[in-house]
């Protein structure tokens, strides 16, 4: 039976008409709190349409509920069903309960495999917080990810986007509704796991055991830019190490310059390439854990698509960034960000993750003022499903095996609620397939930056 909400929530909401851009942190608390006592009054298979959005504003965090919530709009609830990450995780978790441990300065120690800690028993504060973003951190990733086209797209509130060159025979079907197209970049991505590595333990969870290519590394992630023409070779390599207090080398290539440079630590938060998203900001949060402090701030249900019915994103809505497609109501924790050095353009962010899986669906960032800044919304395909076996062969797509069960990275899309912009962030051809260590020599030296060019 559909149940009512509870008088508290009906009294947040019905106060909540606002300026997005104007909400601060403790506004967003206020709707945090608020979601602990909503009870849904829709069941699997209600289609929401605006005369009923009353029905599910209380799961929609506030800042994003004037994208989300509009004339026009069309979400449909359905469950996720069984989604956790595959059993050599679950195994290596089991098997390594209890050893990981945090240093006074918040590093993780004693750490093989598997999830760290376990969320059932976070409270507030900065101790659980440490262990939800090392959860975060080693969460289920296969052998990492692999996208053959990603597209990033940026988008100006108003207008329409029918005359742009992206609206083609390939792309037209995917951006629907409003919104100004200003400019689309796009190119592949790749990120390698080589240390706690789930399936890799008969070599102490490390590939090639912790050896050559391998040593001393955590990851390398390659982000690069094929288009347009005057980016077209501007490529960035991260290697993350696996000590959790060494600091990442880094590297971009730019054309103009013809040559490969370092990139320091505060290049990775500075906007990308003139999009409203930062190399740090992608999964929801890329950046290394100790340059930042934080708090597990509790748990909520939120609606998020998690389990994708397209094989790639659609989007529509006024702006053209809202995203059409399955929700489901799924338990979240929540952790704080909160940055160290004073350069850094956030003063806080929160980012909502799966407890079952791990993965991010929406993060949201304040400004040096307090002000509310971007919003996030991150959408999932299931490997398991027909959609993403899609995948293989369409836009560059590589294998993802069967039994993976992991929740592909399908978009990231984040709007500046100050400028009236935002940044769509499709991935297609997407797959966690099993890279050999061949290839990713190939793939992420830092003489492949260059080569070619």
């Amino acid at each position: 039976m559909k149940k009512v909400l509870h008088s508290s929530l009906i009294a947040c909401a019905a106060a909540l008409p606002f300026v997005a851009s104007a909400l601060t942190p403790a506004e967003h608390l206020e709707w945090l709190k608020a979601n602990q006592s909503a009870e849904p009054q829709f069941v699997d298979g209600d289609v929401i349409t605006f005369d009923k959005a009353e029905l599910v504003r209380a799961f929609i965090p506030v800042e994003f509920q004037e994208e989300w919530l509009f004339d026009g709009m069309e979400m449909t609830i359905k469950d996720a069903g069984d989604i956790k990450p595959a059993q050599v995780y679950l195994d290596a978790t089991e098997r390594h309960a209890g050893e990981a441990t945090i240093a006074s300065d918040g590093a993780i120690e004693n750490y093989a495999a598997g999830r760290p800690f376990d969320p059932a028993d976070f409270t507030p504060g900065a101790d659980s917080g440490w262990k939800m973003t090392w959860n975060w951190n080693y969460r289920w990733q296969n052998d990492g990810l692999s996208v053959g086209e990603v597209h990033w797209v940026w988008v100006r509130k108003g207008g329409d986007h029918a005359g742009h060159e992206v609206m083609n025979d390939t792309y037209s079907q995917f951006y629907e509704g409003g919104g100004t197209f200003e400019r689309v970049l796009s190119g592949p991505y790749k990120r390698f796991l080589m240390a706690h590595n789930a399936k890799h333990a008969d070599t102490n969870y490390q590939v090639n055991g912790g050896k050559g290519f391998a040593k001393n590394t955590e990851f390398r992630e390659y982000t690069g830019f094929t288009a347009p023409f005057d980016i077209a070779g501007t490529a960035f390599l991260i290697l993350r190490y696996d000590d959790p207090r060494k600091a990442d080398d880094s590297w971009a290539y730019i054309p103009s310059l013809r040559r490969v440079r370092r990139i320091s630590v505060e290049v990775k938060s500075d906007s990308l390439l003139g999009t409203d998203h930062t190399l740090e900001d992608f999964y929801g949060f890329n950046g290394r854990p100790m340059e930042h402090d934080w708090e597990y701030v509790g748990s909520a249900r939120i609606l998020v698509v998690a389990r994708s019915r397209n094989a790639h994103t659609v989007y529509y809505g006024p702006n053209g960034w809202a995203v059409k497609d399955d929700y489901a109501l799924r338990l979240v924790d929540v952790m704080r960000q909160i940055p160290k050095s004073d350069s850094h353009p956030y003063s806080e962010k929160f980012i909502y993750v799966d407890r079952a899986t791990g993965e991010s669906y929406y993060a949201n960032a304040f400004d040096k003022g307090g002000k509310l800044w971007k919003v996030w919304q991150l959408t999932k395909l299931w490997s398991e499903d027909p959609q993403a076996q899609e995948q293989e062969g369409n836009f560059n797509g590589l294998v993802t095996p069967d039994g993976t069960n992991f929740q592909l990275f399908q978009s990231i899309n984040v709007v500046d609620k100050q400028n009236d912009r935002g940044t769509l962030v499709p991935c297609r051809g997407i797959a966690a397939d099993d890279t050999t260590l061949k290839r990713a020599k190939r793939l992420l030296d830092v003489n492949y930056l260059t080569e070619g060019r």
